[in-house]
């Protein structure tokens, strides 16, 4: 009979200095997508399937995170791709996003409040030169367009509608029926 080695559960493997999602933090929908980003970056850069929700990444781990990782995985969330070459449009997302995903694994740095040093290969990399010139890159490249969604529209042929699906009321919507049945009515009547 083979010997069988059980896995010790996640919280078991996470070191003190690991970097997961704090108790405090857990409810909170932002600390929750940051974290996901933080996992789907990890596993982007350690060419991973994917890490748990739990996973916790130790702070030598985020420590080792460099500005070229940073912009491969943009281009990959942008392209389709982490070694294309950037000239044209970005397929999905826009600066916006990359704007958000910055935010979301600099929180997570050991170092966040430090500039990135070329030299020493330490601090924030997503506060390094070259990932902030590719951030600028795009939105250049995203021109007069703009994000994802209004390409997207132009592509489609759509028009934006000045009134949005979520401003119509709704059975659960009283203050949106009112504030439709005010605008439906005439100026004298109000």
């Amino acid at each position: 009979m083979p010997n069988v080695v059980h896995k010790p559960k996640e919280a078991e493997q996470a070191t003190d200095d690991a970097a997961a999602v704090p108790k405090k933090q857990k409810d909170n929908p932002a600390a929750k997508r940051y974290h996901t980003i933080l996992r789907d970056f990890m596993a982007y850069t350690h060419q991973a399937g994917f890490y748990n929700e739990g996973h916790a990444f130790s702070s030598t781990e985020l420590a080792l995170i460099t500005p070229e990782q940073i912009i491969r995985y943009f281009k990959f969330k942008l392209y389709g791709d982490g070694d294309v070459d950037v000239s044209g449009q970005p397929l999905s997302g826009s600066h916006h996003t990359l704007d958000y995903y910055k935010k979301a694994i600099s929180s997570f740095v050991p170092q966040r409040d430090k500039s990135w040093d070329t030299v020493t290969q330490q601090g924030n990399p997503t506060r390094a030169r070259s990932v902030n010139d590719f951030v600028r890159q795009i939105r250049a490249l995203e021109g007069v367009e703009g994000s994802s969604k209004k390409r997207k529209m132009k592509v489609n042929n759509e028009t934006p509608s000045k009134q949005s699906a979520s401003s119509t009321p709704t059975a659960s919507s009283t203050a949106k029926k009112a504030r439709v049945r005010v605008i439906d009515q005439p100026a004298a009547a109000i």
